[in-house]
């Protein structure tokens, strides 16, 4: 079986009544109330319509969902933060694993939708499942590939810690599954918390994009244990407010390996940045997505939820 860091099977979740999650905004600082709040919807289906159609077309298969039960969840769009999946390959048990995660906020945890669930628990033979979602009870979080940021070839798992991103059950997390982990505190450029780990950074096949001027503790470690397996490009604080941490590495047809990310952080990127990703993958698969980013606080990495 072949080992990839980056997947070509995805899930994504088209949104469901999209708007300004007031829960979420409470620590997502990159979350912004709309002028017109009449449209937002409409755009960001939109949005994440041609967003879907661009990344099918170059052949990445996509499991797409789209909610009609009438329950309102407007950050559904991002179901990476609900669950993970890991090949047997992975993880110490040998064993196709699900992970489902405890999540912060009381209509995010609605996203667990059962016909969801059942997909993926039916999707791949001797499925281990790895149920967290009890530890809401306790008011411990961990979000999914939003908290971490995973080297799967290494058995790596990157935290930045924070009220989402529970330390303790990280660990518990990474034992369970054979992971070494990697924590660390990283804050914005107004010096709050960053909220989840893949705002700041995403772990390519050969290349590590990080905002280590973010990082405020532990700095050394993360670069060290980065650079030993991946070439490092370094982001700045206002590239990252463009999103150029949350993009997500892809395979299409042929296995050819594509950087997924938005309008802004492909604008952002400079042409020597541009050009050292494109020694590590085949091409940029990039939309504009404006209104996703700023109403919902997320980038098209938190929309992908990768299946292995």
């Amino acid at each position: 079986m072949s080992k990839n860091q980056s997947s070509n099977s995805i899930l994504m979740v088209e949104p469901n009544h999209f708007e300004l999650n007031l829960q979420a905004v409470v620590d997502n600082h990159f979350m912004n109330t709309p002028k017109d709040a009449s449209n937002v919807h409409d755009l960001a289906v939109k949005e994440f319509t041609d967003y879907y159609n661009e990344i099918t077309s170059k052949g990445v298969k996509i499991e797409l969902f789209k909610p009609k039960d009438g329950i309102e969840t407007p950050d559904c769009l991002f179901p990476n933060n609900w669950f993970s999946t890991h090949a047997g390959w992975e993880v110490e048990s040998g064993r196709n694993t699900l992970v489902l995660y405890p999540m912060c906020h009381l209509n995010r945890r609605l996203e667990r939708r059962s016909n969801i669930i059942e997909f993926l628990k039916n999707r791949v033979p001797d499925l281990d499942i790895v149920d967290l979602t009890d530890r809401e009870n306790q008011g411990i979080y961990l979000e999914g590939t939003g908290s971490f940021v995973l080297d799967r070839i290494q058995r790596v798992a990157y935290i930045c810690i924070s009220q989402r991103s529970n330390q303790q059950l990280a660990e518990e997390w990474a034992k369970r599954l054979g992971y070494r982990l990697v924590y660390f505190t990283s804050v914005d450029s107004l010096g709050k918390i960053v909220y989840h780990t893949n705002v700041v950074m995403a772990i390519c096949s050969g290349l590590a994009i990080v905002c280590l001027d973010s990082v405020s503790e532990r700095r050394k470690e993360l670069e060290e244990s980065l650079s030993k397996y991946h070439t490092v490009l370094p982001i700045t604080q206002d590239q990252v407010s463009k999103f150029c941490g949350n993009v997500i590495e892809v395979r299409g047809n042929d296995d050819k390996k594509y950087l997924v990310c938005s309008q802004s952080s492909y604008d952002a990127f400079t042409p020597e940045q541009k050009e050292l990703i494109l020694k590590h993958v085949s091409g940029f698969i990039v939309k504009h997505i404006p209104t996703i980013q700023s109403v919902g606080g997320g980038g098209i990495r938190c929309m992908i939820a990768e299946l292995f």
